[in-house]
């Protein structure tokens, strides 16, 4: 197997670096140990909402994943996972950016890639496209954004502060600009070593487009924290990123003949709160056992059962959760939600179990129950 990527690791993401149960337990089937030092262990996660009401949720013990979230740079991260395929025998060429699929009669059957200047080529029986965001090399085998389907702008700095670290992931529900609250939220996560991740996510709205943007919106949001957090320029850490989210599944085909679409390129993030790595993992490993079932059996078909199983597996979930974002957009509904939600903690530890996805896939909890019921109102598509 080859892997390909342009940047040499290990290199900045725009991220939150946060991850909940769900992603622990991805992390954990690549046979990564979360607590590992590296990992900043989070227990909860705290709610601010816009009249002081603060409440602080522990993670769900289910079933199927541990109440226990992490928090890691990307940097860091991504380097590991990346050492971990070397060593799990994958071929590693960083500094080389992939240009456009190769075509043979229709199958995608390799990319052209430049390095150093170089244009070449490499083959493959089969090409996963795991190129983020943006996904360019997929958009040119045809792979296009789904209109209408939710896309959110986030932007993140690193901030020393004097403040004790507590093992939280904290959550603002008060991003405001003139005509009310934005459908988004503002986020604290402790890096460890008195470090904090401190970001933004704002969904994207044509009415907003301009005058919204994840920068301005992250710079009130750092003036409005409390001031003796310390979160200000003399105690940032490296330059303010951004970059966009796309949601809910927003890219269609997730497959051509001979490639697959992951992670960001596909879309796959959770629209209830952004999480995109525990998805990206998820949907690489769905595409990987796939193919490697396509080979072993000579049966190229077998591999593009993905976008199927991909809806199966998602779709009722998200399509609730691109409703849910489009209500959100409606600054009325918006203060609504912050007002009469947060208040209500048994409300709340439901909406965390329902919006991190974290069913223990039984149904033996009266909440996980309830998330059944909800989830097969849903039509299928």
């Amino acid at each position: 197997m080859l892997l390909v990527d342009k940047a040499t690791f290990p290199r900045e993401k725009v991220c939150g670096d946060g991850l909940t149960p769900r992603g622990v337990t991805a992390l954990q089937r690549m046979g990564v140990d979360p607590e590992d030092p590296g990992f900043t262990p989070v227990e909860a996660l705290r709610t601010y909402g816009t009249d002081g009401t603060v409440i602080t949720l522990r993670w769900p013990d289910t079933k199927s994943f541990p109440p226990l979230g992490v928090v890691r740079t990307r940097f860091d991260l991504d380097d590991l996972l990346v050492n971990r395929a070397i060593k799990a025998g994958a071929r590693f060429r960083e500094g080389m950016e992939v240009s456009r699929p190769l075509d043979d009669r229709g199958w995608v059957s390799g990319a052209e890639v430049t390095e150093g200047g170089d244009v070449g080529r490499v083959r493959a029986r089969y090409v996963v496209a795991a190129d983020g965001a943006s996904s360019r090399f997929a958009a040119r085998r045809g792979v296009s954004r789904i209109e209408g389907r939710p896309v959110a702008a986030a932007a993140r700095r690193y901030y020393r502060s004097p403040r004790p670290q507590e093992p939280v992931l904290e959550s603002f529900l008060s991003l405001q600009e003139r005509s009310g609250l934005l459908a988004g939220y503002g986020w604290v996560f402790p890096v460890g070593d008195g470090l904090y991740n401190v970001g933004v996510g704002v969904l994207r709205s044509p009415k907003h487009s301009k005058e919204v943007t994840a920068r301005k919106v992250m710079a009130r949001f750092v003036r409005q924290l409390p001031p003796e957090w310390r979160m200000d320029e003399s105690n940032a850490v490296g330059p303010l990123l951004s970059g966009p989210i796309p949601m809910g599944i927003n890219r269609h085909p997730l497959a051509v003949p001979g490639m697959l679409v992951v992670g960001d390129a596909g879309g796959i993030v959770n629209p209830f709160n952004g999480e995109g790595i525990a998805y990206a993992i998820e949907s690489g490993e769905l595409a990987a056992e796939l193919i490697g079932d396509a080979l072993a059996r000579n049966r190229p078909a077998i591999a593009h059962m993905y976008p199927s199983l991909i809806r199966e597996r998602y779709e009722r979930y998200f399509l609730i959760g691109r409703n849910w974002l489009k209500l959100l957009g409606n600054p009325t509904f918006m203060r609504f939600a912050v007002k009469h939600g947060i208040p209500r903690e048994r409300l709340m530890r439901f909406a965390l179990r329902f919006m991190a996805n974290l069913s223990d896939g039984r149904g033996g909890s009266r909440q996980d129950k309830l998330m059944h019921v909800i989830l097969s109102l849903a039509p299928e598509r």
